[in-house]
């Protein structure tokens, strides 16, 4: 079922810059491959944009393993797999090939990726900048405090329009950014309170947290090897620790730089004026010749 799936994708896959809808890519709702079938011819043949999604699919039904829900854990949302139509579009879009840079954040905000299955999906930058488009359904277990409405949300992600606002600034067309580079978030799952509060990966239970980043890690692992950067980028501190643990065991060769950007959450300390803090260090960290090179 699943290479049926994603074989009708790739038809499907016309390179529009608006993608019509695609519910043939809600892969994460399928049966997924076993590992063994990463080397198998059928994966071989796939593009670069359906490999990385095959590994969000096992990455996430790997996930699924675990029990997140508590006192404190009301529900956990999965954007890679309710919002898969538009996040397959902007991986069609975007990821065609290897990147030299790639941004990894951390997971979904409940205004941004939440709503549109696009990291730091801040919706007029996935909407009118990036031109994409695509249904979004219902999480399995959404809250009512944390409704999920596609691009109809009229909430702000801030941090997505921090980041987003500052690439559109920098680079112009979406795709002189995207030329050069990629950005993909190291954990799928958004975590809500009852109250609707969000909880981050690093604000979980030390046995619950333990269990997300070693499969969170194994599979951007994957995903590393495959995009092939020349310069990895943490958009914050958390992603930026799971990174170095890849360094620190081989799994990331030192013929791939690293290198840490504030996250431009308003929650992160002393992160006022941001923008001006992230563009003095692209320039400082000489990555705006990535963006600049149309």
């Amino acid at each position: 079922m699943l290479r049926k799936k994603i074989k009708l994708a790739a038809a499907n896959n016309q390179n529009e810059s608006e993608p019509k809808s695609d519910p043939d890519t809600k892969l994460a709702k399928q049966s997924h491959p076993k590992p063994s079938d990463i080397t198998s011819p059928f994966f071989d043949s796939m593009q670069l944009w359906q490999k990385i999604y095959d590994i969000e699919c096992r990455l996430s039904a790997e996930l699924k393993t675990i029990s997140f829900l508590s006192s404190t854990i009301s529900a956990v949302y999965n954007p890679i797999e309710y919002a898969a139509d538009l996040h397959c579009a902007y991986l069609k879009k975007f990821l065609n090939k290897s990147k030299p840079v790639l941004f990894i954040g951390m997971n979904p905000g409940p205004f941004g990726m939440v709503q549109t299955g696009v990291p730091f999906g801040y919706i007029p930058a996935v909407r009118d900048w990036m031109k994409l488009s695509g249904s979004v359904e219902k999480p399995t277990q959404e809250i009512a405090v944390r409704p999920v409405t596609g691009l109809l949300c009229d909430k702000s992600e801030q941090s997505g329009q921090r980041f987003w606002g500052l690439m559109e600034e920098l680079c112009g067309e979406a795709e002189n950014f995207f030329n050069n580079c990629y950005v993909h978030n190291l954990c799928p799952l958004a975590f809500f309170q009852a109250s609707g509060r969000n909880i981050t990966p690093a604000e979980l239970k030390s046995d619950k947290k333990k269990q997300l980043q070693d499969i969170c890690s194994k599979y951007l692992n994957e995903a590393i090897d495959l995009i092939a950067p020349k310069l990895i980028i943490s958009v914050g501190r958390y992603a930026e620790d799971r990174v170095k643990d890849l360094y620190k065991t081989n799994k990331i060769g030192n013929h791939i730089e690293h290198k840490c950007i504030p996250h431009p959450s308003p929650r992160a300390l002393n992160n006022t004026n941001w923008n001006e803090k992230a563009k003095n260090w692209l320039i400082d960290n000489d990555v705006m010749k990535y963006m600049n090179d149309a």
